[in-house]
């Protein structure tokens, strides 16, 4: 005799089988890589691109190696080279220091008249851009204008003087790639900065199908760049096709880019001559606010550059373009009548009264915005800082370099290997191990700026260069880490906090890659992965 069951008892058993089934399943889809990786080493060897060189470094918070894989080889480090940069200005430096960017006037004041010549002197400061100011790109030119006002001053018969000294005349690290020095990542480095050296374009495909389109720009009043727009509007689904490029030492801007129609692009375009940008957009700014400028038959500035005795030799690299026998009072070779040298730091501000300075954010906030957007121009002018607080002649990137590395060895790393050519990591000729980077990680996890270097890191699923990844993992909130990638060259490196609340501390790179980013990516996940549910 058959026995059949009733409806009901079937779905009391298929349910009975299903919950069964789960059970028995559950541990291969919840922890994968714990069943089907051994090592981190399995999971490079299950990667199928072939030909690319890995690198793996893992150690715990008491330095003892966990898992390496070429640690000990040369890397192309890409942007991790600005762990590098920023745990040195923070050694040296200080969380606490701030830049100050000081106005001083020659003459007099006549009925809120400033009757002489002004001058802001350039001391570096990054955070001029705006972006740690809620976006406010004008917010220090409020302040300088704010230091005027408090002068009494609501004009000037003279000149603006932008000037320069902080820094050297080097305006790019060696190393760096014709190619890069069009965008926001390979900008000018100069003491006086507005934007990061940068005009902000966005293009927008509105029209027929081969018209131009509509191109905007800050800053919007500008007449400092020209653009020469041959775009046009190409069909719907179209490929995207990108072409921005600045004629060498012009502001002439030439766009070609072919934008399927309704595409929007936004782009950071660089500038030519930082100082005379800074100087065009803040006098602009003066007069849009309501100073006066009762000199209009003359340029409204100038820019000038001191030379301390210490770079005075006709053999010293600093002084390429400026012939020795002009010292003194001299065209500045190669840049606008507007550059001018005079002779000393001893009688740089002889005869100027002091108005006043605006001052930035602490150290800490800069290196913050550094690191969580991967900054190139914020990394090279903290080096070339860190050159001029130490250095007592202009700040320089190769000085830069030799001060990160004794300030390196102070703390105990070995630099043998650390073959450094800029701060961001952009210059070619960089190298280093993932073992000296889980070294410099470890040494800073045990500094009195540990809080300050860790928070500055991406979060996993949450800020920086790493919002987009892993959010739906557990491994999201538990991974502060620097990216980087070079044409060939990507890397991660940084501090995971494990499933038993274990902090380890790694370095991964893959060199010689051709696939795409996002499939070496997922190998770095994996490793993560792995990592946090193993240790």
């Amino acid at each position: 005799m058959w026995y059949i069951p009733t409806s009901w008892q079937m779905n009391y058993w298929n349910v009975k089988q299903l919950a069964l089934l789960c059970f028995v399943l559950a541990p291969i889809y919840l922890v994968p890589v714990r069943l089907q990786a051994q090592s981190v080493e399995d999971i490079i060897m299950q990667h199928e691109s072939k030909g690319v060189h890995w690198s793996i470094s893992v150690i715990d918070e008491q330095g003892q190696s966990l898992e390496s894989w070429n640690d000990q080889k040369w890397i192309v480090p890409a942007s991790n080279m600005k762990l590098v940069t920023s745990a040195a200005v923070l050694e040296k430096l200080g969380t606490e220091f701030r830049y100050q960017t000081p106005i001083y006037g020659r003459g007099y004041l006549e009925d809120s008249v400033w009757v002489g010549d002004l001058m802001i002197v350039g001391k570096g400061d990054p955070s001029i851009s705006g972006f740690l100011y809620e976006e406010n790109r004008y917010h220090v030119f409020e302040e300088l204008l704010h230091v005027l006002k408090n002068a009494g001053i609501t004009g000037w018969t003279g000149q603006w003087i932008g000037r320069l000294g902080y820094f050297d005349a080097e305006v790019y690290p060696k190393g760096w790639d014709w190619d890069d020095l069009n965008f926001y990542y390979g900008v000018e480095i100069s003491e006086l900065s507005f934007n990061n050296n940068a005009v902000d374009l966005e293009v927008v495909a509105e029209g027929e199908i081969g018209a131009k389109p509509q191109i905007s720009w800050f800053p919007d009043q500008t007449d400092y760049v020209r653009f020469i727009n041959e775009q046009r509007i190409a069909p719907a689904h179209t490929k995207y096709d990108e072409y921005y490029r600045r004629s060498w030492q012009t502001n002439e801007l030439y766009l070609a880019s072919s934008l399927p129609v309704g595409y929007k692009e936004t782009e950071a375009l660089a500038i030519y001559d930082a100082p005379a940008f800074f100087m065009d957009s803040f006098v602009d700014y003066l007069w849009a606010n309501g100073l006066e400028d009762t000199q209009q038959d003359t340029s409204p500035y100038r820019i000038e550059r001191w030379w301390p005795d210490v770079l005075k030799p006709e053999t010293n690299e600093s002084l390429t373009g400026l012939a020795s026998e002009q010292l003194g009072s001299a065209l500045w070779t190669g840049y606008p009548p507007n550059w001018y040298a005079t002779n000393s730091a001893s009688d740089a501000l002889v005869g100027w009264e002091y108005l006043g300075a605006v001052e930035s954010p602490e150290l800490g906030s800069l290196v913050s915005w550094l690191n969580k957007e991967s900054d190139n121009f914020y990394a090279e002018m903290l080096l070339k800082t860190l050159s001029a607080e130490t250095h007592g002649g202009p700040g320089s990137t190769s000085d830069g370099v030799q001060k990160t590395r004794e300030i390196l060895g102070s703390m105990g790393l070995d630099t043998t290997y650390v073959i450094m050519r800029d701060g961001s990591g952009l210059a070619g000729g960089n190298f280093l191990t993932t073992s000296f980077l889980t070294d410099l990680l470890f040494s800073m996890h045990h500094s009195s700026n540990s809080e300050t270097y860790r928070a500055s890191l991406p979060v996993m699923g949450e800020d920086g260069t790493l919002h987009y990844r892993m959010k739906s993992s557990p491994l999201r909130g538990r991974v502060q880490a620097k990216t980087g990638f070079v044409g060939g060259a990507r890397s991660l490196s940084g501090y995971l906090t494990t499933e038993l609340g274990n902090t380890l501390i790694f370095s991964m790179s893959a060199n010689n890659f051709v696939s795409k980013v996002s499939a070496i990516d997922a190998v770095h996940e994996k490793i993560l992965t792995y990592l946090y549910y193993n240790y």
